[in-house]
Formats: structure tokens, C-alpha cells, sequence
């Protein structure tokens, strides 16, 4: 039975919702977004037909070649020279040279069709893996068919698509769907984009990036960008209260995938995340462990997000929320390596180790997987960045102290690098 009081508190919710749109209108669609409907996108693009989908590559093709269908079959607009694909120069990791694509799709909107919100997910994924390809398989060559990283979001882009197209006459604004290419080597796709944008670049209001949305777990979302307009607590806490989330804020507008590149040109971003796990950017991260059913109750909410923005008369004010690019010590070329593989999903304070190179100076010195790296030589290590600035000035033959989070107790090890 319903709980009534659950029900009662969502009633309340959507009397009180202040838009012009309500959430009640929100949910009455002529489309609805199925759990068989997302699976089936991420079945394909996470098959090993699709080989890992690195740039470049034939399984690559195939991933732009059925996000071009179903655009085409959902009815969106081509916006450049009449085609859905933006091309750019990439380099593979033997520095070729050659041409990939983004996938670019239009649904044009009513009152304000010249103002846009930017939907995107990346498509591309590692490939075979293999050194240097961001594997955490280092020594393996199988093909990383990346369900979750990123094929969810791609999923989720189409089902958006072909919802909100069904709700079209509802949109004051119009909507661009991207999938971009080639971002897990450096979100290339979406730095291309945004610098040669198919509509001026101050007309675009929000962008929504999806990456990693298929492995929901106690019902928490990570949400990032949220500090990036005023507009967007209100919003969240509305959705995520109805479709009962639990939402994890960070309201930094700079991180790891292809919002970074739009707020680094002053758009806000919102972007959505079920968090890290033990399959990333492995060969086993495969459609079998996508929790469906989480996906659709995020991709539900996401919908909501993106109607509620749209009904604002005003656009979202652009807020500053933290740095605007990655730290220049990121692009020096480090001395010294400690062997280890960094984390890039954690949401805590200090830097997590996913793996370990038990010869590298890391696993000689003790650390273990799990471990959270706070300090290295007394200086405070919060993230990425913060390692990377005091990797880069560390020198071979000398040795640091590393102090590190193991089961919540502080443990010093002294490294020889």
C-alpha cells in the first residue's frame, strides 16, 4: 500500500511548485521513457561489436552512425551544412592524425527558439585499453565495452530526445543534443564545440551533461555545477523530492567531463553522476550491471530539471563556482611517477587510490588500494590537481612522505621515488 503521508507531501510539493509549469504537467506525456527502451540503447553501444568505441575506430562509426538513426527517427534537426556531425582533428595514442566526429541534434522551441539548452554525454570510451588509454587494466586487451562510462548517458540523451520532441510544443526554448566524441582523452569533443559553436555561444543558458548515470545506488545522485546559477538548488531539491533522490551537491562547475568545457565559457552546468565503482574503465564494465531501473527514476527526474529551467522567463545567471580550467602544472611533464592509479570518482576529500603498480615506488612503500592520499610532504592533497602540483616539483632520488586514510585511521609511509 501507498504510503499516505508520502503521498500527501507530494501533493503539497506540486501545489506549491511556484512555476508556470508544474510539476503534475511535467509528468502527463505522450511519450514515456521505458526501462526495455533505455536497455536497448545500451546494449548496442556497449557490445562488443562497438570494440570500446575509441575515436577513430570502426566500432566508433558505428556508435555515430545509431545516434544519426535515432536522432533522424526521433525527428531532430541536423544544425550544420544539413548533417548531425561536427568534425574535428584528433590524435590517437600513436599520434595519428585524422578526422572523428560529435553528433549534433536540434529541437527548435516556441517563444524564445533563439536562447538554447545544451543536452550532452560522451559516446567514446577506451577501446581495447592498453597503456596509456586510461585503462586500470593496465597489462589488459580487452575490449572496455564502457556500459555505464558511457553508454547510460548516451541512452539517456536519446530517451530524452525523443520525449522532450514529443512534448515540443511545451518548450519555450529550443534544445541541442550532443554526443561528443573523444572525451575520455582529454574532452576534445566538447572543447571543439564550444569554440566553434553551431549558434552564438552567449545564446546557449544551461548546459546538462550526463556521464556515468546507470549504476544508482541508495537512491544518491551526484549532481555537479550546482553552485553555478542561483536557480539551480531551488530546482533540484523540487525533482529530486518527487522523484525521491537523495542528491549529492557539488557546486563546482569544473571537473573531469564535458561540463568543464562549457563553464569554462561562463555557461552554467548541471551534471549528473550515480557515482564511482569497481568496474571503471575496466573490460567489466558491462550492460549486465546497469541498475535499469535506477536509470529511468534519474533520467525522470533529469527531464523534470530540464522543463523546469525552460519555463523560466529568465534565463539562469551565470555564477562563478570554483576555478575555471585545470591547474597549469596538470600539462608539465612530471620527473617523478608514484605508480599508482588515481581515482577519479571520488566525491570526498583527498585523492583515492583505485590501483596499484605493486614494483612502482607507491606499492613499495605500502599503499594499498582503498587508501586516501591526504598529504604528501605536510602539504594538504584535496584532489587531482592538488597532487598534480606537488608531483611536478618532486625530484628522482629523493623520497617523500605520504600520509594516507586507511579504514578511517591516518597511516604514514615514506616513499622512494
Amino acid at each position: 500500500m501507498i504510503n499516505v503521508r508520502i503521498l500527501l507531501f507530494n501533493t503539497l510539493l506540486i501545489v506549491s511548485c511556484s512555476n508556470s509549469l508544474s510539476v503534475e504537467s511535467l509528468n502527463k506525456n505522450e511519450y514515456e521513457i521505458t526501462q526495455d527502451s533505455i536497455m536497448k540503447h545500451i546494449k548496442y553501444l556497449s557490445s562488443d561489436e562497438l570494440e570500446g568505441r575509441f575515436p577513430g575506430t570502426r566500432g566508433s562509426d558505428l556508435a555515430i552512425s545509431y545516434i544519426v538513426d535515432n536522432f533522424k527517427k526521433y525527428k531532430l534537426l541536423p544544425m550544420q551544412d544539413n548533417t548531425f556531425l561536427q568534425f574535428f582533428d584528433f590524435s590517437d595514442l600513436k599520434r595519428e592524425k585524422f578526422r572523428v566526429a560529435n553528433v549534433v541534434g536540434l529541437i527548435p522551441g516556441n517563444e524564445n527558439k533563439d536562447e538554447y539548452i545544451v543536452i550532452g554525454a560522451h559516446f567514446d570510451h577506451l577501446g581495447y585499453g592498453g597503456v596509456h588509454s586510461g585503462s586500470r587494466d593496465i597489462r589488459s586487451n580487452e575490449i572496455h565495452n564502457g556500459a555505464d562510462d558511457n553508454a547510460s548517458g548516451v541512452a539517456g540523451i536519446l530517451e530524452l530526445a525523443h520525449k522532450l520532441y514529443a512534448n515540443r510544443d511545451k518548450l519555450r526554448r529550443s534544445i541541442i543534443f550532443v554526443a561528443f566524441n573523444a572525451e575520455e582523452q582529454g574532452i576534445y569533443g566538447s572543447k571543439h564545440f564550444i569554440n566553434n559553436p553551431p549558434i552564438p555561444k552567449d545564446k546557449i543558458i544551461t548546459m546538462i551533461n550526463l556521464d556515468m548515470i546507470g549504476r544508482l545506488r541508495n537512491l544518491s545522485l551526484n549532481v555537479s555545477g550546482t553552485g553555478t546559477s542561483p536557480y539551480f538548488n531551488e530546482i533540484l531539491d523540487k525533482t529530486s523530492s518527487i522523484h525521491m533522490l537523495n542528491i549529492k551537491k557539488n557546486p563546482e562547475g569544473f571537473g573531469p567531463s564535458d561540463h568543464a568545457s562549457f563553464y569554462s565559457n561562463n555557461i552554467p552546468v548541471l551534471s549528473f553522476f550515480t557515482g564511482g565503482h569497481q568496474d571503471y574503465h575496466t573490460p567489466r564494465d558491462d550492460w549486465s550491471k546497469i541498475n535499469i531501473s535506477g536509470q529511468k527514476k534519474v533520467l525522470s527526474m533529469v527531464y523534470d530539471v530540464i522543463l523546469l529551467i525552460d519555463s523560466k522567463k529568465n534565463k539562469p545567471k551565470f555564477t562563478e563556482a570554483g576555478p575555471q580550467s585545470a591547474p597549469a602544472t596538470s600539462r608539465i611533464k612530471m620527473s617523478v611517477t608514484f605508480g599508482f592509479m588515481p581515482s577519479y570518482t571520488s566525491t570526498e576529500d583527498g585523492l583515492g587510490v583505485d590501483g596499484v603498480r605493486s614494483e612502482g615506488p607507491a606499492g613499495r612503500a605500502g599503499l594499498k588500494k582503498g587508501d586516501i592520499i591526504i598529504k604528501i610532504n605536510n602539504v594538504a592533497i584535496k584532489d587531482i590537481y592538488g597532487y598534480m602540483d606537488v608531483l611536478q616539483k618532486l625530484k628522482p632520488g629523493e623520497s617523500s612522505v605520504v600520509v594516507v586514510l586507511r579504514n578511517d585511521k591516518e597511516i604514514i609511509l615514506n616513499l622512494n621515488h
